[in-house]
């Protein structure tokens, strides 16, 4: 069947009465459990209980009509490949990224930024370097996230 501009302002009577199609409906945060909910977790049971993608739906705040925050998060990580992903994505992609937008993509970036930092502070009190495997270590956090290849020379 082809449609023409007369047909969507007076639609056919095959169109017209289709009532059989409804908006897919999307659970938001407030319609799962109270102790479900990233938010009432962490606070429960703290962080180091909560997945990556309840983490990154807390720091997103909120989600779209079509996906509430916990699934926005979700599919953040799996199209970008976890937090190393998203911390080298472009500011400019993740925010054309349906949902997230300028404000929430500064958000993400600033904590994906201070979650990089505290990594990096005070190595000498977190890591033994006995072998070349832990000094790999030590400079892992600063070079894994570069787009370009870093060399050493001695």
């Amino acid at each position: 069947m082809t449609l023409n501009i007369t047909d969507l302002l007076d639609p056919p009577p095959e169109l017209a009465t289709n009532t059989d199609i409804k908006p897919e409906y999307h659970p938001t945060v407030h319609d799962i459990a109270p102790d479900d909910r990233p938010r009432e977790r962490l606070q429960k049971s703290g962080a180091d209980t909560l997945s990556t993608s309840d983490l990154l739906a807390i720091i997103l705040r909120t989600g779209t009509q079509r996906e509430n925050v916990m699934e926005l998060a979700t599919k953040l990580l799996i199209k970008y490949g976890g937090l190393a992903g998203l911390i080298s994505a472009d500011f400019h992609e993740l925010s054309a990224e349906y949902g997230l937008g300028l404000a929430k993509t500064a958000q993400l970036k600033a904590a994906l930024e201070l979650g990089k930092r505290l990594s990096m502070q005070q190595p000498d009190k977190r890591f033994q370097i006995k072998s070349a495997d832990d000094a790999a270590n030590v400079v892992r956090m600063e070079l894994m996230f570069l787009d370009h290849e870093e060399t050493c020379s001695a």
